[in-house]
């Protein structure tokens, strides 16, 4: 991944869509990624201020906080009990396709409920890792 693909295949194929949707519905959001390189280089800073993409800073390398790895997690587990059977990168695309499908609303409310328990965790390590 690199900032050019990120803007392309992300921001605008799928993120900002998304976005300008969540600012109709709500008339407020904030974008969230893990702060990789790619996601704070400057063509990328600039595409989202161009766009009045409102950009919520978060830690490089935070997978403590960042709900959407607790979804991932979830989705390995429920994978690893049929690995056996994956044999191909097209089978595993299938398959991560279907595990997502199946996640619940109870399943992503888990998972941002416990951010406020993690943040807690992680003030107290100050700024360490955790174990969640």
């Amino acid at each position: 991944m690199n900032s050019k693909r990120y803007i392309k295949d992300i921001l605008q194929d799928h993120g900002y869509p998304f976005y300008e949707r969540l600012m109709e519905h709500r008339g407020d959001a904030l974008w969230m990624d893990d702060g990789a390189k790619y996601h704070t280089s400057k063509i990328v800073q600039e595409y989202e201020k161009a766009l009045f993409i409102h950009r919520m800073w978060w830690p490089a390398q935070s997978p403590n906080l960042n709900p959407i790895e607790n979804l991932w997690r979830i989705i390995k587990l429920r994978i690893s009990k049929r690995r056996h059977r994956i044999q191909s990168i097209s089978e595993m695309e299938e398959v991560i396709r279907e595990e997502w499908a199946k996640l619940t609303p109870n399943d992503w409310q888990k998972c941002i409920k416990s951010i406020e328990k993690r943040c807690r965790l992680i003030l107290k390590a100050r700024g360490g890792a955790i174990n969640y």
